[in-house]
């Protein structure tokens, strides 16, 4: 059974693919070869990636299919999608295809799902700060 680590967060990412080969694979260099190959060879793309996330190890790729004529609230959409079962996108192409003419799907949003917050340190007049807001507050 492997051990439970602490501060891995703290390690850097070549320490952490360290810790995992040793703790979970037997056959050491094919498992690093398997994590480093799906790396991006744009330094600084795979930067990106890596702060996307805490503790990336590698990036997971999958097949990006579209399912195309999606008539939805009268706007005609492809959608992408991102999934190793071929299925669901032939499954999602016919049925959009079948329902383009038969006045494709209704979407409506009947209440907020989040909240949001905004902190910030404002030194101007209050008066003006609050006439702003009140001036965009249908907008938001």
């Amino acid at each position: 059974m492997p051990k439970s680590i602490s501060g891995f967060s703290k390690l850097s990412k070549s320490k952490k693919i360290d810790w995992i080969i040793d703790t979970y694979f037997l056959n050491k260099d094919e498992a690093r070869t398997i994590i480093e190959q799906y790396w991006n060879t744009n330094k600084k793309l795979q930067q990106l990636h890596d702060e996307f996330i805490e503790n990336t190890i590698s990036n997971f790729y999958l097949p990006l299919g579209v399912a195309p004529n999606f008539l939805i609230n009268d706007q005609l959409y492809t959608i992408p999608m991102a999934i190793e079962e071929s299925s669901v996108v032939a499954a999602a192409s016919k049925a959009s295809k079948f329902w383009l003419h038969r006045g494709g799907f209704k979407a409506e949003v009947i209440s907020t799902v989040k909240n949001g917050q905004v902190h910030l340190i404002y030194k101007g007049d209050p008066l003006v700060f609050k006439a702003f807001f009140e001036a965009i507050k249908p907008k938001l």
